[in-house]
């Protein structure tokens, strides 16, 4: 099969490589979209391993075979997922390929009015915001969850989203919309945006949007500098600790990430399973709306010229 793979002079070039071969509990999907990720051109630019694996993180196409094990799909079923594609240390391919393997559990069935270039939006975004949601900011989520949470009673508890229009932003904001206090009351969504994108946000749901590059937006309020420009873990004030994770943690298997070991964590991949059991319990349209797309021909021999260059110049919609 054809396949973008990490290159000498780090890059990546299309190949020709066996098709993978589904294990016990896994599906090989015939992948008719991807969803490009700022990460997905980051490691490939700046790769974290020698070259030589597949590139790529959101896929979205039909189950072409399934497994030993698998009762979930069959063949000709519709899926989305995401894989690790060359992102770190780790030895997995990723999706940017004819065909892409994936474990069973961890699809995304999609509903018959949605096609595979927007589904390809949902894998990998969606988890993250919903990552942060739910286990980070420990709010109860609308489906099940192996983590616990105290209900929030504020009469109208607040979310800010900063640079809302991002492919994050916007799922962290189609999320947030149908969160509800333990009395019943809607969450309050305020948001940043450059200004060309308000009115957008406004019609989305956000209470109030502020223009992010406008020194007094705070009114009067006060914005704390937590680290430096210069990312580090570790490059934060003393009393405050960084808390260093990953999206793939929810793939549940060990990630080697920028050279540091997270550990397997059976939670945060039941957490994966159960949202994606959520987003799958539709048959016409998703309990979110995906990111708009923007359809970019050529293919697997266009994404490093064309895909990866639109991705290091903006991290805003369309995806």
């Amino acid at each position: 099969m054809r396949a973008l793979v990490t290159a000498p002079g780090n890059t990546a070039t299309v190949q020709d490589i066996p098709v993978p071969e589904p294990g016990a509990n896994e599906i090989r999907i015939k992948v008719h979209s991807i969803a490009l990720n700022p990460v997905d051109a980051l490691y490939t630019f700046n790769p974290p391993a020698p070259p030589g694996r597949v590139v790529g993180s959101d896929v979205a196409g039909t189950v072409d075979k399934v497994g030993p094990g698998v009762t979930l799909w069959r063949a000709g079923d519709r899926v989305a997922s995401f894989l690790q594609g060359a992102t770190s240390g780790n030895e997995r391919p990723g999706g940017f390929a004819e065909y892409a393997v994936v474990e069973a559990d961890l699809a995304i069935a999609i509903p018959k009015e949605v096609s595979f270039d927007q589904a390809a939006t949902v894998p990998l975004c969606s988890l993250t915001a919903a990552q942060a949601l739910f286990i980070r900011l420990k709010i109860k989520p609308p489906f099940p969850s192996p983590f616990t949470y105290v209900p929030k009673s504020a009469e109208s508890p607040t979310i800010l989203i900063y640079s809302a229009t991002t492919s994050l932003g916007l799922f962290v904001l189609e999320l947030s919309k149908l969160l509800r206090t333990s009395a019943g009351n809607p969450y309050r969504i305020f948001a940043t945006a450059s200004p060309k994108n308000h009115d957008k946000l406004l019609q989305l749901g956000v209470e109030k949007v502020s223009d992010y590059r406008e020194p007094e937006w705070p009114r009067g309020g006060t914005i704390a500098c937590i680290r430096k420009s210069t990312w580090s873990k570790d490059n934060v004030r003393e009393d405050v600790i960084g808390i260093y994770s990953s999206v793939w943690v929810g793939l549940g298997k060990d990630i080697i990430y920028n050279n540091e070991l997270m550990p397997a964590d059976p939670s945060w991949r039941k957490f994966t399973v159960e949202i994606y059991k959520w987003l799958s319990s539709a048959t016409d349209r998703l309990p979110i709306s995906p990111n708009p797309v923007r359809l970019m021909p050529g293919g697997l021999d266009r994404i490093v010229a064309d895909g990866f260059t639109l991705k290091s110049q903006s991290l805003y919609y369309p995806k």
